[in-house]
């Protein structure tokens, strides 16, 4: 990086920052008395608890960023904490500017940078709450009021009394036509996502066992090593459904016969292989050991083949893909059944789109509780 750049990034640019920073929080401070006033009683605004954080968080991490370049402190932590710093004046700055102002006629919304938009109510196009957030609709434009503002059920309240007052009804929901989710949950696309992701797993988790339990062929592994080799000693162990190691002299790992339980054919006696006569191995080379594919003696005469292996493998992978593929199976009409929920909770009983999803996550009260609308009482 040039030097001209390297000075404008990290000693320029930070001290521009700095300055800004400053200004930014005696500017909060001094909004921050103002709006506590009787005189801002029609104000809508950031919670203080912003300004705060933003203060407190950003002016820690300054200290490095101006101080330090990229090269004098560990390597991407420079570039997290200017991000850090960049992301506090951005809550600061949301503080002073993101407000909205009304009256009995019109109110006026500023945005992020200041630039300040004014409406009537009648303008008003319809209401949309995600989370504990509400967003205002006029024609193209949103004016969203997050969980930390002040003053916005009072604002919406007085929105909608002065929207009756041109209109003779109430401000009218808007579901959006994009809504995977018919607007009845909040963070459609979040539930969309998660049930394609699972629904997708779950296709793998029947599909994959599949290949596994195809019918077991004569095929080795492409990069399986051929030895031939004596062996002096072996060992049983249970891991991989039993398995016999084969120690051969001058090799590091030893030679694993493994999958025993799963064999059709009778398994050679390790007592005879440690014999001292030489055999021929195919084996798939692992980190710890030598996977035996195939093995004959000096004779040609073939004691275990690759079909054996094979056939071994699969017979022990049986009942865990069987398991694998009914759970996939299940993954899978879950994966369905709660964006089929989700879409229409209508045609479900309370106690069904509780198992998909808790109260909080709906937009609409009627489906926060646990009753079916066809079996309310009837007055």
């Amino acid at each position: 990086m040039p030097d001209t750049v390297k000075f404008v990034l990290f000693s320029a640019v930070p001290i521009i920052q700095d300055v800004f920073f400053i200004l930014l929080f005696i500017r909060g401070m001094v909004l921050c008395k103002n709006r506590k006033d009787t005189q801002y009683d029609r104000l809508v605004s950031l919670s203080p608890v912003l300004l705060w954080v933003g203060a407190v968080c950003g002016g820690m991490l300054s200290v490095p960023v101006t101080l330090f370049g990229a090269d004098d402190i560990p390597s991407g932590v420079w570039y997290i904490f200017e991000v850090v710093v960049l992301a506090c004046i951005a809550m600061m700055l949301a503080y002073c500017n993101e407000t909205v102002t009304y009256d009995e006629s019109r109110f006026e919304k500023s945005n992020l940078f200041g630039i300040k938009h004014s409406y009537d109510y009648g303008e008003i196009t319809g209401i949309s709450r995600k989370g504990g957030d509400t967003i205002l609709r006029c024609g193209r434009r949103r004016i969203r009021l997050d969980t930390m503002t002040l003053g916005s059920s009072e604002f919406v309240a007085h929105a909608d009394k002065a929207y009756i007052m041109r209109h003779k009804k109430h401000l009218p929901v808007y579901k959006s036509k994009k809504d995977p989710m018919n607007g009845n949950l909040d963070t459609p696309w979040l539930y969309l996502f998660i049930s394609v992701f699972t629904l997708i797993a779950s296709i793998g988790m029947i599909i994959l066992p599949g290949f596994v339990l195809r019918p077991a062929d004569d095929s080795i592994p492409g990069d399986a090593v051929e030895v031939r080799t004596t062996f002096s000693s072996y060992n049983r162990v249970k891991k991989e459904s039993g398995t016999i190691l084969l120690y051969a002299p001058g090799v590091e790992k030893p030679f694993a016969i493994s999958w025993l339980s799963g064999y059709e054919v009778s398994v050679p006696d390790p007592e005879m292989l440690c014999g001292g006569d030489y055999f021929h191995i195919v084996a798939d080379e692992a980190r710890d050991q030598y996977y035996i594919c195939a093995i004959s003696n000096d004779y040609n005469s073939r004691i275990l083949s690759s079909y054996d292996y094979n056939t071994a493998y699969r017979n022990t992978q049986l009942v865990p893909c069987i398991c694998l593929m009914v759970m996939g199976g299940v993954i899978a009409a879950v994966s369905v059944l709660m964006v089929l929920v989700g879409r229409h909770p209508e045609r479900y009983p309370g106690w069904f789109r509780s198992l998909f999803y808790k109260d909080w996550a709906w937009t609409s009260p009627t489906w926060k509780k646990h009753k079916h609308p066809s079996k309310r009482r009837r007055k």
